[in-house]
């Protein structure tokens, strides 16, 4: 026998001041919302590193192409940070892109969309994005942290092998 589901109810308000969260939604809401802060931390963070790493090579390695050349954990290092840079700038393109997509789909038939809306509540689907959407947004997360720590481990490897 399954166990009887209990429905959701908003808290009086006596119970809303002994929780974070007057209801399911609102703590859904800031799941979301830090979701958000995240990941824009790390395209940040990300992106202050890659230069932060940049500047290190040509600093360890000299401040020539001939002397980044010299040093394969540079190229290396290099490589990776430019790959995850590149990653950034596509992923942000496509992410726009897409977006401004689904803004003009959206605003084009709004009967449509709240159709949309109410047959997604409650399920794990991606609307109101996409799932294209969502899975170049966690391809190019992983991407960027992957390629930057990459590039930071090449730096300091190569910078104790000097």
């Amino acid at each position: 026998m399954l166990p009887k589901q209990e429905v959701a109810t908003r808290p009086t308000e006596e119970q809303a001041t002994n929780v974070l969260y007057a209801t399911p939604e609102d703590a859904l809401k800031k799941v979301f919302e830090e979701f958000g802060y995240w990941t824009g931390r790390l395209t940040d963070t990300s992106l202050q590193m890659c230069y932060g790493l940049i500047a290190a090579n040509w600093l360890i390695f000299g401040s020539s192409v001939d002397g980044i050349l010299h040093s394969p954990w540079a190229k290396w290092s290099l490589i990776s940070v430019m790959f995850a840079l590149a990653t950034s700038v596509i992923g942000a393109w496509f992410l726009s892109e897409t977006l401004r997509r689904r803004v003009i789909y959206g605003e084009c038939d709004p009967g449509r969309w709240r159709q949309e809306f109410q047959a997604a509540t409650g399920k794990q689907v991606a609307w109101p994005f996409t799932e294209a959407i969502n899975r170049v947004g966690g391809w190019t997360r992983t991407i960027k942290a992957a390629c930057t720590l990459t590039g930071g481990v090449l730096l300091i490897v190569g910078a104790l092998l000097k």
